[in-house]
């Protein structure tokens, strides 16, 4: 007997139909639960009137999961892509898959820095991209046919691979225990020592110090021959009294000589120090901004100079306490609406800023709540608009969940516009031009040192375009 085709063809088609369901369903379930971030650090570059904000963004694609109570168990597939969203407008430009988790024996997966037109990553290995193009421009078979003699010896680990944003030169130790400078922009490296100690300043304060000793040697060695000796040979009757009058006039006039010369060194060495020290602290302060989980009173100053003013952010209880000198403190007191300050400064006898307390003015009737002056990651101090207006950073609300707002001001106390980030915290902010790039977490499925928004805000308008990394799709 024979069975009819039509029967079978359909039963075939309907499992068909079934299985494929089945595998879109199980993707769309598998799916919900994937992740994906852009890692802060992240870096602005700008060519031809263009603008590409370049980050690293990891993509965890869920292959299984389970669920017992709230809690939920997976299995991922992590992928690294280097990615570039347009700086004015936030949208996507371009994705590029680099690596996957397994291929990466050494962690972490990070930005280094810029470097001219290059965006430099550590991902397993050194590498550089252009960051419009997204063309990878270096990595370890690149640098060896660059360097023939470091065949072999670029290291795999992180460690010991250090961007100096100085020079915009990578300081690396090879597997051999050789030390080497690359250039980011020739790609050749030279032997070299990086020595995070060496400065101009810590070379002048030497030189000075040397100098001083050498007078205090010189005015030792004039009194053994001026005085101490001639003192003794008019004892002994070997010299006449006029002799040894003179002998001694000649080392009371030249070592009083030497004297002022050295006081003067001295105080010029204090100097040198007491800016080395401000200089060391704000160098302290621009490596620790460079770090992820970034409090809130990180993000700002209480006080600057912008000549001939010294401007501060203060309740009036706070500005009756604090001192004279002129620093880059913060203060903590969340609780706290702080106005404008103004007074005019003065250079002390050591270099140090001092501003005149007694005449103090409060040059803004706002307040606002927990402020301080937006600084710069880049130099530590606050950061100051093309007008010499600033940029104030407060909360809408006391407590963990206030949302950060964002204030432009005028130097004398005039207010701008104020935008609400919405975000409690940030991951990363980022300087260039006219507009500020700020980096978040929104989404409930990240950790608080994952980041999923992108603010590309307008500092002349106060507005901002929006990219949610998570999504991949631009968000209003």
């Amino acid at each position: 007997m024979t069975i009819p085709r039509k029967p079978v063809i359909i039963s075939l088609l309907v499992i068909a139909g079934i299985v494929t369901g089945f595998i879109f369903l199980l993707k769309g379930c598998l799916a919900k639960y994937d992740e994906r971030s852009v890692k802060t650090p992240a870096l602005v570059f700008e060519k031809n009137g263009k603008i590409s904000v370049f980050g690293i963004v990891e993509f965890q694609k869920t292959s299984s999961y389970s669920q017992k109570g709230g809690m939920v168990n997976k299995t991922v597939n992590t992928n690294y892509y280097v990615q570039s969203n347009d700086g004015i407008t936030a949208a996507m430009l371009l994705s590029k898959k680099i690596k996957n988790h397994l291929a990466i024996k050494n962690f972490p997966v990070e930005v280094l820095g810029a470097s001219g037109e290059l965006a430099w990553v550590f991902m397993g290995e050194l590498m550089a991209f252009d960051p419009f193009s997204l063309e990878m421009k270096a990595n370890k078979l690149i640098l060896e046919e660059k360097n023939p003699v470091l065949k072999s010896k670029f290291p795999a680990e992180r460690q010991y691979y250090r961007f100096n944003r100085h020079d915009q030169q990578i300081y690396f130790t090879a597997t051999d225990g050789s030390k080497w400078k690359l250039n980011t922009v020739s790609l050749t490296a030279t032997p070299a020592v990086y020595n995070n100690n060496e400065s101009p300043l810590q070379a002048a304060i030497t030189n000075l110090d040397r100098r001083s000793k050498n007078i205090n040697d010189e005015i030792d060695s004039l009194y053994q021959q001026k005085s101490k000796r001639t003192s003794a040979a008019y004892a002994a009757k070997q010299i006449s009294y006029a002799e040894y009058r003179q002998s001694l006039d000649e080392y009371y006039e030249r070592s009083r000589s030497l004297r002022d010369i050295k006081d003067s060194v001295d105080a010029e060495r204090r100097k040198l120090e007491a800016t080395k020290r401000k200089n060391d602290d704000i160098q302290r302060t621009i490596d620790n901004l460079q770090h992820a989980g970034i409090s809130f009173s990180s993000l700002k100053s209480n006080q600057d100079t912008l000549s001939p003013n010294w401007l501060g952010l203060y309740s009036a209880e706070e500005i009756n306490k604090i001192s004279d000198r002129v620093s880059s403190q913060t203060i903590h007191d969340e609780t706290v609406r702080r106005s404008l300050f103004s007074a005019e400064y003065m250079i002390g006898k050591n270099g140090e800023f001092l501003f005149n307390k007694a005449a103090v003015k409060n040059s803004s009737p706002e307040s606002y709540l927990d402020g301080g002056f937006l600084i710069d990651k880049a130099t530590a101090k606050p950061f100051y608009l093309s007008n010499q207006s600033l940029l104030i950073v407060h909360k809408d609300q006391v407590g963990k969940e206030g949302d950060i707002l964002i204030t432009r001001i005028a130097r004398d106390g005039k207010q701008g516009w104020t935008y609400n980030t919405k975000l409690a915290g940030w991951t990363d902010w980022i300087f260039s031009g006219n507009r500020l790039y700020v980096f978040g977490v929104t989404n409930k499925n990240l950790s608080s040192n994952e980041s999923n928004l992108l603010l590309c805000i307008d500092l002349q308008h106060g507005t901002a375009a929006k990219y949610d990394y998570f999504t991949q799709k631009k968000t209003e």
